[in-house]
C-alpha cells in the first residue's frame, strides 16, 4: 500500500496543485507553514495525505489563518510515518469515550449483585466499548462552511471506510478541488 499526499492552493481562479512534499514536514506546524509560503495570499490551502485502502487526513488553511484537521482513523494515523504530524489529534477521541462506560454503568452503591452478575455487566461494557481502530479524529466540521456538513463527511468515512480516496473525491467535488487532486494522482 502506498502514500499520496498533495497541497493544493486556492486563488480566484480556482485550486492549483502545489510543488511541495508534505513528507518533508517534521510535525504540524511545519506542515501548515509550508501551505501557507506554497500558497496564495488571497484563498486557502488543503493538504491531503492518503494510505491506500486505509485512512486519509486533510488539513485546511483558512483564509483566515485558522488550521482544521480531519483524520479518518486515528489508530491508522498513529501507526504511519505522518503520526508526528498528528500527534496532537492521536489521543484527542478516545478519551471522551472512555468516561461514558463509568458514567453509564457504573454500579449503585444499593444495588446488590454477584459475582457472576459482575463478570456479564463487564463483558457487555466491552462489547459496547468504542472501537479505537476504526475512530476519526479532529474537526468534522472541516468543510462544514462549504457544504460538506459534519454528518455526512461522517456518514462518508463509515460507508467508504476501506476507500478513503473516495470520501476525499467526495469531499474535493463539493468543495471544488477534485479535478485538481485527480490530475495530481
Amino acid at each position: 500500500m502506498s502514500y499520496f499526499t498533495e497541497i493544493l492552493a486556492e486563488s480566484s481562479d480556482g485550486f492549483r496543485a502545489l510543488d511541495v512534499d508534505v513528507r518533508d514536514c517534521p510535525d504540524l506546524d511545519s506542515l501548515v507553514d509550508m501551505m501557507r509560503t506554497a500558497g496564495s495570499d488571497d484563498g486557502e490551502a488543503i493538504a491531503v495525505i492518503e494510505h491506500e485502502d486505509e485512512w486519509f487526513g486533510l488539513v485546511r488553511l483558512c483564509a483566515d489563518n485558522e488550521v482544521k484537521v480531519f483524520l479518518s482513523d486515528l489508530r491508522a494515523v498513529e501507526l504511519s510515518p505522518f503520526a508526528e504530524i498528528f500527534a496532537d489529534y492521536l489521543d484527542a477521541q478516545p478519551d471522551a469515550y472512555e468516561a461514558e462506560p463509568e458514567e453509564e454503568f457504573g454500579a449503585d452503591d444499593d444495588d446488590v449483585e454477584g459475582e457472576d452478575d459482575e463478570e456479564e455487566e463487564d463483558e457487555e461494557v466491552e462489547m459496547l466499548e468504542f472501537d479505537a481502530d476504526a475512530e476519526w479524529g479532529g474537526d468534522v466540521d472541516i468543510y462544514a462552511d462549504r457544504g460538506v456538513s459534519a454528518a455526512g463527511l461522517i456518514e462518508q468515512v463509515e460507508k467508504y471506510r476501506s476507500d478513503p480516496a473516495r470520501v476525499v473525491a467526495h469531499v474535493g467535488e463539493t468543495v471544488g478541488f477534485a479535478d485538481q487532486l485527480e490530475a495530481a494522482r
